[in-house]
């Protein structure tokens, strides 16, 4: 299954592949036992590592190890160039991997069959062992297979080769990947941690106000806030027969509101709140003036990300 998220990327892959000029830095190791300075002049290799990627088929889905291995072990990239290293490292993956979701059934249909029934053979276990050493994982969603990100693999490929902001930026979908976000136009996880994921992106685009996952972190933001805001298509914040706002959202703004008031959400949350009070918590037409008012859209009617 597609990801909507990453047609962001297109922008931000746009011109990554320019010659980028070999850099020379020294860097110090102080040993704990002795007062000495070791010096050694280290390269950013960004050209080579492109140039790995163009030679790689990415329908080849074990192209993804060959790529993770060079990242973890040779690339040496810093600040902004870490970050188009990113960015051209997870165009390729979704890539290959979107194909392989695919072409799945299509290509590999005795293999599909084994998968569907839980048959286990060395045929499925090299498969399975393929997909987690490119850091994939099997899902499912409405009765079909497709293959996805393992929570960590992002976070532990580029650890090392990043700027704070992507750092973050990982640490942050880290977290988020462990646990399914919806399915089926339904939340999966609770309104406090929903409310936990607004605070957090918020507060890194805060933090980060030049970041170039921008996009990326203003589109988490943004679809955390709708739902919290306004449900799905089957998540309601509203008692279907009383139509009264729930006690456990109810709960949730007000916790929100203590905790974070002078955040933008904060007051957005508050100036809702305030309204469904005069109401009597009522369920009305009153979100609509909140989502017109900050430029923000009702969580109906999408296809939101899975995870």
């Amino acid at each position: 299954m597609k990801k909507l998220i990453y047609l962001f990327l297109i922008l931000a892959v746009l011109g990554c592949k320019e010659k980028s000029k070999q850099i020379e830095e020294t860097v110090s190791v102080k040993s704990e036992t002795e007062n000495k300075v070791i010096e050694k002049e280290v390269q950013t290799n960004l050209d080579e590592y492109t140039s790995l990627l163009d030679s790689l088929d990415v329908y080849d889905i074990s192209s993804i190890k060959v790529l993770k291995n060079y990242i973890i072990n040779k690339l040496y990239v810093q600040d902004e160039l870490a970050d188009s290293a990113y960015y051209l490292f997870l165009e390729f993956f979704y890539t290959s991997a979107n194909n392989l979701t695919d072409s799945l059934e299509i290509k590999y249909p005795d293999l599909s069959k084994k998968l569907y029934v839980n048959e286990e053979d060395a045929e499925v276990r090299e498969f399975l062992e393929l997909l987690d050493e490119c850091g994939l994982d099997l899902f499912m969603t409405e009765g079909n297979f497709y293959v996805d990100v393992q929570p960590d693999f992002f976070y532990e490929t580029f650890k090392n080769n990043s700027s704070p902001s992507l750092k973050t930026f990982l640490e942050l979908r880290d977290r988020e990947l462990k646990n399914t976000f919806s399915e089926d136009a339904m939340l999966l996880i609770s309104f406090n941690d929903l409310a936990d994921r607004i605070y957090n992106w918020d507060k890194y685009l805060h933090d980060y106000p030049d970041t170039k996952m921008k996009h990326e972190a203003n589109y988490f933001y943004e679809i955390y806030l709708e739902t919290y805001l306004t449900g799905m298509d089957n998540t309601s914040l509203f008692d279907r027969e009383s139509r009264i706002l729930l006690p456990e959202v109810k709960q949730s703004y007000e916790s929100y509101i203590n905790n974070y008031p002078d955040t933008k959400p904060g007051m957005i949350i508050t100036e809702y709140y305030e309204i469904l009070k005069r109401n009597q918590f009522e369920h009305s037409d009153s979100i609509d003036y909140i989502l017109k008012k900050y430029n923000l859209n009702k969580a109906h009617g999408i296809q939101s990300h899975i995870r």
